[in-house]
């Protein structure tokens, strides 16, 4: 070990370099296609939720929301802390699907109108 000494009485020792660590294969912990899916999920459902009279435009929006949260959700994307984005997305989306089939229906229903 190479020992310097500085000005004022100072010394600088160099430091022994330490064993190289070994990269481990691990998971990213963010995985972008998959929380953009998970986001666009989650959006979607909002936007559907929003929206719950056009129903023409509702449930198909939700419905894709719906399908590119399930996908995330197959693939397994978590969030930067963990969450489940994905599931909240699905929740959401089955959600906003179901209201604005359910509320179609009872509506046209209750105006005596055709079910279908």
């Amino acid at each position: 070990m190479q020992t310097t000494v500085l000005a004022g009485g100072l010394s600088l020792e160099h430091t022994t370099p330490h064993a190289a660590t070994t990269a481990t294969a691990t998971k990213p912990i963010v995985d972008p296609i998959g929380g953009g899916l998970s986001g666009a999920s989650i959006g979607l459902g909002f936007f559907s939720t929003i929206i719950f009279f056009w129903f023409p435009f509702s449930p198909i929006i939700s419905s894709v929301g719906l399908i590119l949260g399930l996908v995330s959700l197959y693939r397994g994307a978590r969030g930067p802390r963990g969450e489940n984005f994905a599931l909240g997305g699905v929740a959401l989306c089955s959600v906003s699907l179901s209201l604005t089939i359910t509320l179609n229906f009872v509506l046209r229903y209750l105006q005596w109108d055709s079910i279908f």
